[in-house]
Formats: C-alpha cells, sequence, structure tokens
C-alpha cells in the first residue's frame, strides 16, 4: 500500500452533479460518457467523481463527475453539465484502491492518517479516478492537499 504525492492535470472537463444511491454512481458515468460521444467528443482520460453530502436515510449520495474529452466546448449555462478548460490541483495524495468489492472507508482513513503524520491538510471531497483494467476496474483515489505545518 502505498501512497504517492503527486498533481492532479486535466485539460477541457465536461462535468456533471446528480444523486444516486452509492451503488448506482457508475450508471451516470456512463449517462456522462454517453452524452459526450452522442456530442462528437471523446474521452481521452477517466472519469473522476466526488461524493458529496450523503443521506444516510436514504444511502443516497450527491455526486459530481467529470471526463476530459478531445477539445474544447463552448456550452450554453445550463443546469446539467459544465465545462472547465483545466481542472489542476497542484497537490495531493493518491492512493490506488484496487478491490471496488472492498468499502473505500478505510482508504480515506489511510490517505486522511498519512495527511495527519506528514503535517497535511486534506481538502475533501477526494476525487475517485475510475481506471478500466483488464475487464474491470481500479480506482485511485485523489486527496487534494490544502495546506502543510
Amino acid at each position: 500500500m502505498k501512497i504517492k504525492r503527486k498533481p492532479l492535470v486535466f485539460h477541457n472537463v465536461i462535468s456533471t452533479t446528480a444523486t444516486c444511491g452509492e451503488n448506482e454512481w457508475h450508471q451516470i458515468a456512463q449517462e456522462l460518457r454517453n452524452a459526450v460521444l452522442q456530442n462528437g467528443l471523446y474521452g481521452t482520460g477517466p472519469v473522476m467523481y466526488q461524493i458529496g453530502n450523503v443521506n444516510p436515510l436514504s444511502g443516497e449520495a450527491e455526486y459530481s463527475f467529470h471526463i476530459p474529452v478531445n477539445s474544447p466546448v463552448s456550452m450554453p449555462a445550463n443546469n446539467k453539465y459544465s465545462f472547465t478548460k483545466l481542472l489542476h490541483i497542484p497537490d495531493g495524495l493518491v492512493f490506488r484502491h484496487a478491490d471496488l468489492e472492498e468499502e473505500l472507508d478505510p482508504s480515506y482513513e489511510l490517505l486522511r492518517q498519512t495527511a495527519g503524520t506528514s503535517g497535511l491538510t486534506l481538502q475533501e471531497p477526494f476525487y475517485h479516478i475510475y481506471l478500466d483494467v483488464y475487464g474491470g476496474g481500479m480506482i485511485d483515489i485523489f486527496a487534494p492537499i490544502s495546506g502543510e505545518a
């Protein structure tokens, strides 16, 4: 289990936000990818998501999804999608969560402990970078660093 310190940089990012159950996030991510393709674009990197406010009663959370695309997009203001020319977070801790069947909480705690022992302050929500590998997937968790002691 190795935690690395690195920046996060993606160009031409299309984003959307949706509320769904914790086991349904991949459906919203697929909808975003499909919308990108249907509009003559293609993804140039992995789908990323952040988990916002969680409702413990319903088991739903607010998710923000991001995907880098092949070219800049002129997009009218709307409540479904947004465009960012550059998603750049200069410093963060990254941990690879290889088994999607396992809970994410222990990985979050490991990132928080590493930050604490290194005198770093993390900014939440963390980014989850979904990587397609060998017919399955894994997630790199990127925890932005907001300060150092």
